[in-house]
């Protein structure tokens, strides 16, 4: 008899359950300003922020008070607790870029910074500069979203207008879909639900009237704030800085806001206080603060440059005064057109690193796929992040994004350029230098160049990675200093620790690392640069680490940045072996990889900005010139792009507007708004002969300490204690106006001396003028500090950008081709008696033909001869002048000669006995005429002339009644 063994049963497995994709970024969101709640409302979506505790609610439901006040954002920012409260940050204002991989990358270009306080957020948002300009709302997911542009603009204009049209009403319901409002007869509350919208007998409680006097008052204030600003420069502008300041206006009305809330003890004051209000001159109204501004610029500039008081946290109206500060530098970095993100795009990880990590991963959000060290608000999104809110959580990127659509014969394709810089050393110039222990060094970059194009149906994308950061020790410079000299930090143990770590992370990333070192080999830089040097040599892994020293100043000396082909010459071999990442996008979906890029350039000068970004524009070219000739766009093997002149110009420019926006993020330029280098007119035409901007450069050497504390902030880096730490440190640091201006100047004069004058030529002196703008004007429409060198040979004639200590363009005369030398009176403004006084207000021309004139202009690519077609033609009797006017010594302390770099201390203690601008000009043109007659010129009678060349008659013409009235206005509205 058999037993049959019972077969066991197959187990069953249990079928994974399938986690449903995370839900899509919000890319329109309606936030909802309530009595006791904020609300954020995308579709179906409900966020509850309870204003007394900040806590993040989701909600399914929301019920409206009937003071309910909507407005239109595009994503939130983030979180920050400050003195008085927590605030949110939301954007109000984007500009599409273009298109990325098929998804749409956008600029930040303005946020709102709300307290969790309804009366204080509401008077913010009703005078904040909502977006009204086309160009700035046009983009193809918003479009699709809305139905048309015209819409969009309306719904923003309502809420700055001051009238209600009938097409408001129908407007609101399209805005808020989600919302439908009932109201009771027997109460006033508000039910919210997500069906469609039925009619409702109070619309406009969701539609924010202004009254019209606000109005009136906000316009006029606009007005009298913008009479002397500048247009923001575009992308494209090698204009000296950033537009931070040229913003500072947009917040005067968040200025008054916060003044009256202290004056009326709205927001977090306690009723303790509420006797210190009692007395109108107490009151810090709008009023008071400008009449106290009058009496500061009364008092002189001593008023100006003091000590500032010192805040004690504990006072709730130095609370709201401090928060008034945070707030507005908060604005100001995100309004500086520096900030990134897409809804749809990780733009933080770089085409090869998201094709290693097989991104994009439809189980991840968009938040979990960035690269952390280019997610700038990370630590602000902590709150979104806890509870998971997937789709609020947007991250935002510093650096530089630009997408070109281009064409070659028959070919299109994108060419883009995506910068991203880090945050985890992140900071202004000064502030941040070299490395800290973790291995992290300042103004570290990645730089990706890529380029799209359709080829039979399969999208190709090339792209070539490199990086930039400082040199990876532990050095300083001190911020008072235009070119102060660098100090090395540390043990030679405890940076040859933060070295390894620093190259440890870096081959992970990236691979082989071929480190690029543009410092001089000689003078002051090469205290770092050496010692760089050195230190790759002591670490010894010469198979993942080389070094390359190129003297930049040395080799393009001149600016003769055709020169860097020999450094790309000496690269080939690097080129040959790191490659480049190429994959094509089957219809299919499936994705197949041709190259990968094996190892990286790490490029820097000092500041990682000027001498960097030629360079590795550079590198991008000839790596580009093989990746068209591979796709089949070129033909050329020899000169790649130079032979299509369009696209070469549009190369050029997004590179030099990347170095641009660099530079501003970094050298912290927009605390000068273009004042020193061009001191132009603060209304219609009035100039202060560069004494406002040398004040400003002095003050913003601190300001830059403000600014530093608030990036650190913002990263998480420090506690909300930094900023009164930030107070004590401000009163230790008073540096005398004169002496530091003397020495900004000589320095000035040093570096352009270093850069524009070439070898055979002798230096005989060097001044700094004012001079127009506009070549041969006498009066115009804006000024610069002109860097004014003379020589055996040549009088040169330099803009210098002052804050980045760089020579943005010079002219070179020859001194045979000078004509004639005028000199005389030279007023441009009659606003005070100094302006109209002839002994301080001289200056000179210098006549010349313009076949003696070539130039060169700092680009920020190689091509950079701009020399002129007069020249070409050769055309002698084509005649020019430039004309220069001396600062006036007593206001700007020593705007004298400096022979090289200010001379010694015994000849500054002779130069504090000041000199007129009259004796200024008298010694300059001595010094002109003699150099002349030296070669052979000058000899003919009236060679120089003595004449006014503006009178005051003249001058007094050009200021009339309106712009004196609108001055004194100006001055009292300056907060």
């Amino acid at each position: 008899m058999f037993l049959l063994k019972r077969k066991a049963p197959t187990p069953i497995v249990p079928t994974p359950v399938m986690q449903p994709p995370p839900p899509p970024l919000h890319k329109r969101i309606s936030l909802v300003i309530d009595r006791k709640v904020f609300i954020l409302i995308a579709g179906s979506d409900f966020l509850e922020i309870e204003l007394e505790t900040g806590k993040i609610v989701k909600k399914e439901l929301y019920e409206p008070s009937q003071d309910a006040k909507p407005y239109d954002i595009f994503g939130v920012v983030g979180f920050l607790e400050l003195l008085t409260g927590r605030y949110i940050i939301v954007i109000t204002d984007r500009k599409n870029l273009g298109h990325v991989q098929d998804k749409n990358v956008y600029m930040i270009k303005r946020v709102a910074i709300l307290p969790l306080d309804y009366e204080r957020a509401l008077k913010i948002l009703e005078n904040h500069p909502w977006p009204v300009d086309d160009d700035d709302q046009e983009d193809a997911d918003t479009l699709h979203e809305d139905a048309n542009l015209e819409e969009e603009e309306r719904s923003h204009k309502r809420y700055i207008s001051n009238e209600i049209i009938e097409t408001d009403v129908a407007e609101a319901e399209k805005e808020f879909p989600q919302i439908q409002t009932t109201v009771s007869a027997s109460s006033t509350s508000v039910s919210v639900s997500v069906t469609p919208p039925s009619s409702s007998p109070d619309p406009l409680s969701f539609i924010n009237k202004k009254q019209q006097v606000t109005a009136l008052l906000s316009k006029m204030k606009l007005a009298f704030s913008d009479l002397n600003k500048k247009r923001s420069p575009s992308p494209s502008s090698n204009g000296s800085d950033s537009d931070y300041e040229d913003r500072e206006g947009e917040f005067t009305s968040v200025n008054t806001i916060l003044n009256e809330s202290v004056a009326t003890g709205s927001g977090n004051l306690s009723s303790n206080n509420s006797d210190m209000l009692k007395s109108p001159s107490d009151k810090l109204s709008p009023f008071s603060t400008a009449a106290k501004r009058v009496t500061e610029v009364l008092d002189g500039f001593a008023s100006d440059f003091g000590a500032p008081k010192v805040i004690n946290i504990k006072d709730p109206i130095e609370k709201n005064v401090m928060d008034l500060r945070i707030a507005k530098e908060i604005a100001l970095l995100f309004r500086s057109d520096a900030f990134f993100f897409s809804y749809e795009l990780d733009i933080t990880t770089s085409l090869q690193e998201k094709n290693a990590k097989g991104f994009p991963k439809k189980e991840l959000p968009l938040w979990k796929q960035a690269d952390k060290r280019f997610w700038w608000n990370e630590h602000m999104l902590k709150g979104f992040i806890e509870l998971e809110l997937h789709a609020w959580i947007l991250p935002i990127m510093q650096g530089y994004v630009q997408c070109e659509p281009c064409q070659i014969d028959e070919h299109d394709f994108d060419f883009i350029l995506i910068s991203r810089r880090s945050r985890e050393r992140a900071g202004l110039r000064y502030q941040r230098r070299g490395i800290n222990e973790d291995g992290a060094v300042a103004n570290f970059v990645e730089t990706e160049q890529i380029l799209s194009i359709e080829i039979e149906g399969i999208n190709h994308d090339v792209s070539f990675l490199q990086i930039r950061g400082s040199i990876p020790l532990f050095w300083s410079q001190s911020p008072y200093g235009l070119k102060p000299k660098p100090v090395l930090e540390r043990s030679v143990n405890e940076n040859a620790l933060a070295f390894k770590k620093h190259f440890d992370n870096l081959i992970e990333l990236y691979g082989h690392i071929s480190c690029i070192n543009l410092t001089e080999l000689t003078n002051r830089e090469a205290i770092v640069g050496s010692a760089y040097r050195e230190a790759v040599e002591r670490l010894g892994d010469e198979k993942n680490i080389e070094y390359i020293g190129f003297d930049f100043h040395q080799q393009c000396k001149g600016m003769k940045y055709e020169n860097i082909l020999k450094l790309v010459e000496m690269l080939k071999t690097n080129f040959n072996k790191m490659s480049y990442y190429w994959q094509a996008n089957k219809v299919t979906g499936e994705k197949e990889v041709h190259c990968q890029q094996t190892g990286i350039f790490r490029t820097n000068c000092m500041d990682c900005l000027d001498r960097t970004n030629v360079v590795q524009s550079a590198l991008a070219r000839e790596v580009l010139n093989l990746q068209m000739l591979r796709l089949g766009i070129s033909e050329h093997i020899d000169g790649g792009i130079s032979h299509y002149e369009h696209f070469e110009n549009i190369f050029n420019d997004v590179w030099a507007n990347n170095g641009d926006s660099i530079s501003r993020e970094y050298a912290g330029t927009s605390a000068l708004k273009g004042d020193f280098t061009r001191t132009g007119s603060n209304l219609q035409g009035v100039v202060n002969d560069a004494s406002n901007s040398l004040a400003r450069m002095f003050q913003n050497t601190f300001k830059d300490f403000f600014r530093q504390a608030t990036i650190d902030y913002v990263l998480g880096n420090r506690s909300i204690e930094v900023f009164q730490e930030l107070q004590q440190k401000f009163e230790a640091s008073q540096p005398g106006d004169s002496e530091r201006w003397a020495k900004v100047r000589a320095t000035a004069i040093e570096i352009s001396s270093s850069i524009v004058i070439i070898d055979n030529e002798e230096k005989i002196n060097g001044w700094t003028f004012l001079s127009p703008t506009e070549p041969n004007t006498l009066r115009g429409k804006s000024y610069e500090e002109k860097v004014l060198l003379l020589t055996k040979k040549a009088l040169y004639v330099c803009t210098f950008h002052y804050r980045l200590e760089k020579v943005m363009q010079f002219k070179r005369i020859g001194l045979g081709e000078i004509t004639s030398v005028e000199k005389g009176e030279y007023i441009l403004s009659t606003l005070y008696p100094s302006c109209v006084s002839v002994k301080d207000n001289y200056g000179f021309i210098v006549y010349y033909r313009a076949s003696g004139e070539s130039s060169r202009v700092n680009s920020g690519s190689m091509r950079n001869n701009n020399n002129y077609k007069a020249n070409e033609n050769n055309n002698t009797e084509v005649k020019k002048f430039m004309a220069f006017k001396a600062f006036r010594s007593n206001l700007v302390g020593e705007a004298t000669k400096f022979d090289g770099g200010g001379g010694s201390e015994e000849k500054n203690n002779e130069q504090k006995e000041q000199k007129s601008s009259q004796q200024i000009v008298d010694e300059v043109v001595e010094e002109i005429v003699k150099a002349c007659w030296d070669i052979g010129n000058a000899e003919d009678v009236g060679f120089v002339v003595e004449r006014p060349i503006i009178s005051l008659e003249e001058a007094n013409k050009n200021t009339g009644i309106m712009t004196k009235v609108g001055f004194k206005v100006k001055q009292a509205l300056w907060l």
